[in-house]
């Protein structure tokens, strides 16, 4: 179809896909990309708008204006009377880079709407005399990722043209071809047999046949989906000694940067989630041949990638399925992603991303616009983020950047940090781990962050029981000592305090002839009183056994009896009934102590005890006969609570909820 201003050219698939979810959209979506080029020497204003002009003649994408005429959308190319650049100069500003950056991100935040032309804007921030920054944000229904590897560069190249005198010509090598190509090579694809021939490997891929059960979304958020209307960042730049680290794995691996960072976001997601074969959103070009290669436009897919992982796989079993996977994705990777959803069943109306974003763009960040002048591509925003992004990019020192975007809506920025610091974490236990050593000796804590009490789940810490409960609390009260340890509702302590309690219940103890082997009967109400007697006991070498205040006299008399306590630590209210409990029990005498008479002591003394001592004394219902006290020693309790923190992934910030009741096996 035509009119009076021109040729209408069909949407590609990928346009068409943000032509009607924003048009749709009960409000406005976060479809905005930006990027800036920090210029650093010498440089011509002039030349560099001439060549900003002539990269939007070439890039005809660049140029579209989006319309619908009887239901259908469409572009029309245009020609530009005024390049939307505004000139600033922020030089007289007291921070001036830190201004610019406001001033870029206030841009950003303003969205652009798919009606309006142009559908991108930029400015030329001067910070200094040889320093600029030139921004640029664009719609992304004009260009996706991959395109922005084809247009800076050009741009510098055009740039230093112009500077060496040498005069536009059609036949610059450099050229960028014709954008209806690229809608040619996407209608001939669309008309091929191609089509079917990929519809059944997604549809054989995901389900067990053409009418299987759909596969299991996948998000680390707990939040109901929501649209991306914003974007929050939190960016992390590896080292150099990280960096290598990855890349002698790769190497080693004998796979891509991108499958191993496919590979790395598959096992931590299969951690976090405990989702076997959980699903990735694997941004690709959707470009086959040549021409396609050359040409900026929107024309990304996103596909479900679905890397199977378990604990028991090795480093080298995990990057080999993920090459495989990858390298399958690629060969089909022009099947639309919204039609992948169609065919196995899930609804239309959900826009859920099929799982996290995994993107690697594999460029080199540096620019040449002369010999004197530099330029350096830095991201912005990579455009929506429905769930989020992970965003990976080379630096001009060599390194990686990692950015991870999360939608505000599912997110919040503590949860995104923390997600980020332990997948850098992540990514380094990756590379330094025996090739041969289970996934699941991974860790999930991020450098420095405690993981509970008891730490990060190694190997090495399989051979620490004997170090012993008492000792890791204190050694954690050392590094983060105001952090809560305990709550209850009536009061919080934290690990200082929790320590210096301890240790007065362990002196007190000790004092009383409590000695490695003893067993001390526990005779008080969950809280934070009887986390401090536990701790106590095991302080002094004692062995723990838990009563209920709420039990018959009787039974309760009974178990003491039976167990040869020769203590008895008795929590606030209940010191009478201690008392009566005590005085029947004729095996031995038992000595009560105070939980709440005992003071605090700073001075710490040294913890009694090993792995082969008793941890406590647990006795059964006595439903199918007497009770029977099974004793279980310090190593053995260990080694079960060092299996709970990896099955279930437990991490700082999160805390475990005290329901069981204290006679029962699972309360410890």
């Amino acid at each position: 179809m035509a009119n009076n201003r021109g040729t209408v050219l069909p949407l590609t698939a990928a346009q068409a896909e943000i032509w009607f979810d924003e048009r749709f959209a009960t409000g406005p979506l976060a479809y905005n990309m930006a990027d800036y080029i920090e210029l650093r020497g010498p440089l011509d204003v002039e030349l560099l708008v001439q060549a900003m002009h002539r990269l939007a003649d070439e890039a005809e994408g660049v140029r579209a204006q989006f319309l619908e005429e009887d239901g259908v959308p469409g572009q029309i190319i245009r020609p530009l009377a005024q390049l939307p650049l505004k000139i600033l100069d922020f030089s007289e500003k007291a921070e001036p880079l830190a201004a610019a950056e406001r001033w870029m991100r206030a841009d950003h935040a303003e969205p652009l709407k798919v009606t309006d032309f142009p559908l991108y804007r930029g400015a030329l921030i001067k910070l200094e005399p040889e320093h600029h920054l030139l921004y640029l944000c664009m719609h992304h229904i004009l260009i996706d990722g991959y395109s922005r590897v084809l247009l800076y560069p050009r741009l510098a190249e055009l740039y230093t043209r112009l500077a060496a005198g040498i005069a536009d010509s059609a036949a610059d090598p450099g050229a960028i071809p014709a954008f209806h190509l690229l809608l040619d090579a996407e209608r001939e694809y669309r008309d091929s047999p191609l089509v079917e021939r990929d519809r059944t490997y997604w549809t054989q891929r995901l389900t067990s046949g053409a009418h299987g059960p759909a596969p299991e979304l996948v998000s680390l958020s707990g939040e109901e989906p929501a649209p991306g209307r914003g974007a929050l960042r939190h960016t992390s730049r590896l080292s150099p000694e990280a960096t290598d680290a990855l890349r002698a794995l790769a190497q080693d691996g004998k796979v891509t940067m991108p499958v191993l960072m496919v590979a790395a976001m598959a096992a931590y997601t299969q951690r976090v989630t405990g989702i076997a074969g959980p699903l990735l959103t694997l941004p690709v070009t959707g470009r086959v041949g040549a021409i396609s290669r050359q040409i900026p436009g929107m024309l990304a897919n996103y596909l479900p990638l679905a890397v199977r992982v378990s604990p028991e796989m090795t480093r080298a079993q995990l990057l080999r399925r993920a090459w495989v996977e990858v390298a399958s994705a690629l060969k089909h990777q022009r099947y639309r992603g919204d039609r992948i959803r169609r065919d196995i069943g899930l609804r239309t109306d959900d826009q859920r991303a099929f799982g996290p974003f995994i993107n690697v763009l594999n460029q080199d960040p540096e620019l040449a616009f002369s010999d004197d002048c530099r330029g350096l591509v830095v991201n912005l925003s990579t455009g929506i983020v429905k769930d989020l992004i992970m965003t990976v990019l080379n630096t001009a020192d060599g390194t990686m950047e990692i950015h991870l975007d999360g939608n505000p809506e599912l997110y919040g920025s503590a949860e995104l940090a923390t997600h980020l610091a332990r997948f850098e974490a992540f990514l380094a236990a990756l590379a330094a781990m025996p090739a041969d050593q289970p996934l699941g000796r991974v860790g999930l804590g991020a450098t420095g962050e405690l993981l509970g009490l008891l730490g990060e789940w190694d190997p090495a810490a399989e051979g620490q029981a004997d170090e012993g409960l008492v000792e890791r609390i204190r050694a954690v009260a050392t590094r983060t000592p105001d952090a809560v340890a305990v709550s209850d509702g009536a009061e919080s302590v934290t690990y200082r305090e929790l320590v210096t309690r301890v240790a007065g219940v362990s002196v007190r103890l000790a004092q009383a002839g409590v000695s490695a082997g003893s067993v001390v009967a526990m005779f008080a109400d969950p809280g934070v009183p009887f986390v401090v007697g536990v701790l106590g006991v095991l302080g002094a070498g004692g062995a723990y056994l838990p009563l209920d205040p709420a039990a018959p006299t009787a039974r309760n008399g009974a178990l003491l009896r039976d167990s040869g306590a020769g203590h008895l630590l008795v929590g606030a209210g209940y010191e009478a009934s201690a008392g009566e409990l005590a005085r029947p029990v004729t095996t031995a005498p038992v000595t009560v102590v105070g939980l709440a008479d005992t003071p605090a002591c700073r001075e710490l003394p040294a913890c009694v005890g090993g792995g082969s001592d008793l941890a406590y004394v647990m006795f059964t219902s006595g439903s199918t006969g007497r009770p029977k006290g099974a004793m279980v020693q310090r190593s053995g309790m260990l080694n079960h609570l060092w299996a709970k923190v990896a099955d279930l992934d437990l991490a700082a910030g999160e805390t475990v909820v005290q329901n069981a009741p204290l006679t029962f096996d699972v309360s410890v």
